[in-house]
């Protein structure tokens, strides 16, 4: 309403036009007024939406699917996750960074680093992975565990945690007969990448 107020006094100081507030010119500019308020409206929500810092809507969901974040928490955090992952250094290699971007998915993940293999061990801990998710995981682990190292992603359901909190004896499990192979492959929940 700035601009509107400028030009009609702009348009009295030359005294070609008559503006009284009543006459078609009037009417005209204050059109013009609206159409550059909707113009300048949408601008600014552009401009807002085009940076994570200031996102909060399109923006933001834009980045989550750029980077194959699921949309999670509110617009803060949400933010924050996105911003996390795209500041990823050569210094955020650490077990508990690598940790913390697996959080970001939604996935309880303890990683263990096998020196000897140059591999890093993924223990997916949530045992009700849907492919959905599993996918979501593997993509994350493309993304942002070090290209130099091996990985393997382990979303079976066994685990020493399991089988604690079952309630079965060791001869309950030993009447199966498992060998060593046999448990390391049990469900086909090893991903190798």
């Amino acid at each position: 309403m700035k601009a509107l107020e400028s030009m009609i006094a702009k348009m009295k100081a030359a005294k070609l036009y008559s503006l009284s507030g009543n006459t078609t010119v009037d009417c005209e500019l204050r059109a013009y007024a609206q159409g550059f308020a909707m113009v300048c409206g949408e601008l600014e929500t552009l401009q807002r939406e085009s940076f994570v810092a200031t996102a909060s809507d399109y923006g933001l969901e834009n980045a989550e699917k750029l980077l194959r974040i699921g949309a999670q928490g509110n617009g803060e955090e949400r933010r924050n996750a996105v911003m996390k992952r795209c500041a990823v250094t050569p210094n955020d290699f650490t077990v508990s960074d690598m940790e913390q971007i697996f959080a970001m998915e939604g996935v309880d993940a303890r990683i263990c680093e096998r020196f000897a293999d140059q591999c890093i061990y993924v223990n997916c801990m949530d045992a009700s992975f849907t492919e959905k998710k599993k996918e979501a995981v593997l993509q994350t682990a493309k993304n942002y565990l070090p290209a130099h190292l091996n990985a393997e992603l382990d979303f079976r359901s066994i685990s020493w945690n399991n089988i604690d909190g079952a309630d079965e004896t060791f001869d309950t499990k030993d009447a199966f007969s498992y060998t060593w192979d046999a448990i390391d492959g049990f469900g086909g929940g090893m991903v190798k990448i």
